[in-house]
């Protein structure tokens, strides 16, 4: 059994302690409130950059395939085969300079966009490659063919991008909402 002065020392300590116990609780639920938001806000600045930079991307797309009319010569699918090159790299250099969220669903995004950009690009050596074989024949019906060639290609590359995006908004995660209310995404559809 204690004595009573050793109860009352063991008073005194609780007493000079609680305050510094309550004053940790407290910093450590701030600090865990200020970690929420800042992954939210960090979920949100990668959901608006990486929309941003696929939005940039499309609208260079579709202002390069609305100037194609009839067959195009071969100077001119080399000058716009170069924009599209030019716009895709951007689109990687911009995708790959965001650093996704520290968690599972930063990494999930990041694959599913990895693997984006790798559709992307092959889509665009594809592009090359029959750039190349008009080069060697470079009549109207091989001009013809590769561009017919081509855009299903890109109509799948569109899709494929479409279905990306919708899985990023469909994660059932803080990312996922992010993805679904940034309006650089809103405004990808």
């Amino acid at each position: 059994m204690l004595s009573r002065q050793t109860r009352g020392r063991s008073v005194k300590s609780w007493v000079g302690v609680a305050p510094i116990l309550a004053l940790v609780g407290i910093l450590t639920v701030t600090a865990a409130g200020c970690g929420g938001s800042s992954d939210k806000q960090a979920n949100n600045d990668y959901a608006d950059s990486v929309c941003s930079a696929i939005g940039s991307w499309q609208s260079q797309i579709k202002s390069i395939a609305s100037t194609f009319t009839g067959v195009p010569s071969q100077a001119t699918l080399e000058a716009k085969l170069k924009q599209v090159e030019t716009a895709t790299k951007n689109l990687t250099k911009q995708i790959k300079a965001v650093p996704p969220p520290d968690s599972s669903e930063g990494k999930a995004a990041k694959q599913q966009l990895d693997q984006l950009t790798t559709d992307i690009n092959s889509t665009v050596d594809a592009a090359r490659s029959a750039f190349t074989q008009i080069q060697a024949n470079p009549s109207s019906a091989s001009i013809a063919a590769a561009v017919a060639t081509l855009v299903p290609q890109v109509q799948n590359l569109a899709n494929e991008t479409k279905s990306a995006l919708s899985t990023l908004k469909s994660a059932g995660s803080s990312l996922g909402s992010a993805f679904k209310s940034a309006d650089s995404c809103k405004s990808l559809g």
